[in-house]
């Protein structure tokens, strides 16, 4: 108990940054003109890598973080004639992130990567986790080089100006990461969690003598968690099971290349209307497979899109013919990547052993060999003595992660029709409808599950929906493919849309004010949109029917309203008062929007022989088995909504004069003036699932929408600086 104290308490926490960054403007003739800029960022954070204000973890459990940016950009601008001209661009740039995790304090365990501790999590009424991150060490994460060349020409020839060119990007991403490097320990159970692990830390501490003394018929060294019918769970091993430990090679180097050409024409049909025509292509190069799994062929699959046409159309009529009331208009069709990080994973995770340098795996008490099935944590020898890591050995049934043969990239169709009209001098009010409709965004299923056995009901206890009755499909049994665990196909077959209404006012500066105003009313809906940076194993509730994925989007934010001011107000001629109340400008910025979707989800795995099958396995686990979506199914995806947010910022400056060619500006700049508390994170879990049951989550110290998190990089406590500028 005395370290368990040592582990919580204030982090001091800061970020550090640094930026050079020169440029050049040079007129080498009346024809040609240089600019180069070369922009280099130090980066330096201790402890960091969370940025909440407040969090669950231990003081070295937070991971320390950098960043090194260097980039060169360079334009050369030419007129060629008196109608053509050309621009070639060129940018050469370095983005090496890392990080690294913070020393083991007094008491922890030291025989992780590098003198670190195992990651130690304590699951019970909260999650409180020390030790070393599973997600590091990461020291690169990406590496990333770049060299880019663009070239664009404008000839305008009569009432049409156009313009052509294209881009190459050429990218190298160095990644070293491996997760779990350091080895994972789950304690679990509300009352179980911590009492557990404190026999296993004090069997640590004491050399293993509570281990060497445990016997069957006593409750010395005997976990407090529930134990298995006539075998005792004994110190060092009660964690049950839940156990982590990543193998493999640190990372690779990929290399992609991306190809971009295009032409458009910007056609002023007569004075009142002008037409834009344009057409693009692009085209994303990726690497080859380099660890192809003979028995997976699908893994030999490589994203090669090559179809990628965005037409783009656009109009701009005056209504009037005295540019007081304008219609304006277009659409077009634009293309996504596929992200470097999902390629990554395809290439590393193909399910075949490390003689080739490329897999990573992890090796887990689920997936441990057979000869651990079926018994206790105790029994099993081939699961380590808390803290001890697992030794190399030969990488256990994993998981594999391939390209659709088919996969295409995101597609995105975009448009809007405006309405602006000039109501007085330098304002102006406009009424638009905007739309998108994406199709082709990635999907992660699990194809080696077993196809759902049947529905079986679980009773609903407490709640909104108490009385009624919940039916799940339920995945049990082997997998198809029992050499593997899950072999997730990629899929571009999650489609998205959104329709807004938006009404804005603008004012140019004018007699001391500006200002402008929107509001702006939308929804958005996806079946499955799931904005994941990495693989996952799994993400549709049901891969065999995942229509019930169709639903409001994690985006939609019903309404927004935002209106920003400058007012430089002059109210005396001179004097005294002209010198200190004269000169100031006020800025103000107000944000009022709907809180963000939340989807109401289950927590618990179902156990198959409560609905009366002979096997108490399932393939994935969770709530169904599938190891998927854990959604409370009888609401959609995102049903519930979090509390709006709203927040003023503001700015306060003063421009002094102290030559007529050198100025001194001083302002202060306020975020969330008022403080407000802005929810962004809550807990979603509304319902647990034990045997049949379902109980609502209405109690205990972290009950469903309990607010987790106040913070984030958009919305954060009050924060205020001050800043100076000289100007010669």
């Amino acid at each position: 108990l005395n370290f368990l104290s040592t582990l919580s308490g204030p982090v001091p926490r800061t970020g550090d940054q640094k930026l050079f960054l020169p440029k050049i403007d040079w007129v080498i003739n009346d024809k040609n003109t240089f600019t180069a800029s070369y922009n280099r960022l130090r980066w330096n954070s201790p402890a960091g890598i969370q940025t909440q204000a407040t969090n669950t973890r231990a003081v070295d459990n937070f991971g320390d973080d950098a960043v090194q940016i260097d980039s060169v950009n360079a334009k050369l601008a030419s007129t060629l004639t008196s109608t053509l001209l050309n621009e070639f661009r060129f940018q050469w740039g370095r983005d090496n992130e890392f990080q690294f995790s913070q020393p083991p304090i007094a008491g922890e365990p030291t025989n992780a990567v590098g003198g670190r501790s195992p990651q130690t999590i304590l699951v019970g009424a909260t999650t409180f986790s020390f030790g070393m991150p599973e997600f590091l060490e990461r020291a690169s994460f990406p590496d990333e080089r770049r060299w880019q060349f663009a070239d664009t020409v404008t000839l305008t020839a009569g009432n049409h100006t156009f313009k052509w060119g294209g881009d190459i990007n050429f990218v190298k991403d160095i990644i070293n990461n491996l997760r779990f490097s350091g080895g994972e320990f789950n304690y679990t159970g509300a009352t179980t969690g911590l009492p557990d692990f404190i026999v296993d830390y004090v069997n640590f501490t004491t050399n293993g003598s509570i281990r060497n003394l445990a016997t069957n018929s006593g409750l010395l060294g005997r976990c407090v968690g529930p134990q298995t019918p006539g075998v005792f769970r004994k110190a060092g091993k009660c964690y049950a099971g839940n156990f982590n430990q990543g193998f493999g090679v640190l990372g690779l180097t990929m290399k992609t290349t991306d190809l971009n050409y295009f032409l458009q024409d910007d056609w002023r049909v007569t004075p009142r209307f002008t037409l834009n025509l344009g057409l693009r292509y692009e085209y994303q190069l990726n690497p080859d497979p380099v660890n192809v799994n003979p028995a997976l062929p699908q893994t030999n699959n490589k994203v090669d899109d090559r179809n990628n046409f965005g037409p783009r159309v656009g109009f701009a009529y005056d209504v009037s013919g005295d540019g007081k009331t304008s219609l304006r208009g277009g659409w077009g069709i634009y293309y996504g990547r596929v992200i470097n990080s999902t390629v990554y994973n395809t290439l590393v995770n193909t399910g075949v052993g490390t003689d080739r340098g490329q897999r990573q795996f992890i090796t887990s008490a689920t997936n441990l060999p057979a000869a651990c099935a079926g018994q206790s944590a105790d029994d099993c020898a081939l699961l380590p003595i808390y803290p001890n890591l697992l030794p190399a050995s030969n990488p256990p049934v994993g998981a594999v992660q391939f390209f659709d043969d088919d996969f295409q990239l995101p597609q995105i169709h975009q448009w809007d029709f405006i309405v602006e009209r000039e109501i007085s001098r330098n304002t102006v009010v406009s009424a638009s409808y905007l739309g998108s409709f994406g199709n082709s965004l990635p999907n992660f299923v699990d194809t080696n599950l077993p196809p759902p056995a049947r529905t079986v009901a679980l009773n609903i206890v407490g709640g909104p929906f108490a009385g009624q009755t919940y039916l799940t499909p339920i995945f049990v049994g082997p997998r198809p493919n029992t050499g593997f665990a899950q072999i997730t196909e990629i899929r571009s077959d999650v489609v998205s849309k959104y329709h807004a209404l938006v009404l804005q006012a603008n004012r140019r500066l004018t007699r001391g004010l500006q200002f402008q105003a929107n509001y702006t009313l939308s929804r958005a809906s996806d079946t499955g949109q799931s904005s994941q940076t990495f693989t996952t194993n799994n993400l549709p509730f049901n891969a065999f029917d995942q229509q019930g994925e169709d639903a409001l989007s994690l985006f939609d934010r019903r309404q927004k309203f935002v209106v920003s001011a400058v007012y430089n107000p002059n109210p005396f001629a001179d004097g005294a008062a002209k010198a200190i109340f004269n000169g100031w400008t006020i800025a103000p910025i107000l944000n009022a929007f709907s809180g963000q979707r939340v989807t109401g989800n289950i927590s618990g795995n179902i156990t198959p022989t409560s609905f009366g099958f002979a096997s108490n396995t399932t393939p994935g686990g969770g709530i169904n088995g599938s190891g998927g979506g854990t959604r409370f199914a009888l609401v959609p995806r995102n049903f519930f909504k979090q509390p709006n947010i709203w927040y003023l910022d503001g700015r306060l400056s003063r421009r002094f004069s102290l030559t007529e060619s050198v100025k001194l500006e001083i302002l202060a700049e306020g975020f969330n003036i008022f403080n407000r508390t802005q929810v962004t994170v809550v807990n979603p879990t509304i319902y647990n699932q034990a045997g049949t049951t379902l109980t609502f989550n209405g109690a205990g110290t972290n009950p469903f929408f309990n607010v987790t998190g106040a913070d984030s990089t958009l919305f954060r406590e009050r924060q205020v600086q001050f800043a100076a500028r000289f100007e010669f």
